[in-house]
């Protein structure tokens, strides 16, 4: 379950959720996505769904999904265009 799921589920702030797990050395998942998770992602985006929704669909951080679709070319990255 995502922490958000879990915070919603028990009325309880993400941050309590975290440190809950923490105390209970439950592992963290990896950051970013697997390459299925990002073919959807590039998927998903070529079909003009936001980052946004698909950050929601697939329970991951905008941040992973952006990641996915600067690896694809389907944006460009700003930070690193040399400006």
């Amino acid at each position: 379950m995502s922490v958000k799921s879990l915070a919603e589920r028990y009325g309880i702030h993400r941050a309590t959720v975290f440190s809950h797990l923490r105390r209970r050395n439950v592992p963290s998942r990896r950051p970013g996505l697997c390459l299925d998770e990002k073919a959807e992602a590039v998927r998903l985006a070529r079909a003009s769904v936001s980052m946004r929704a698909i950050s929601r669909r697939m329970g991951v951080d905008r941040k992973g999904v952006r990641l996915a679709l600067v690896e694809a070319g389907l944006i460009v990255d700003e930070a690193s265009d040399g400006s």
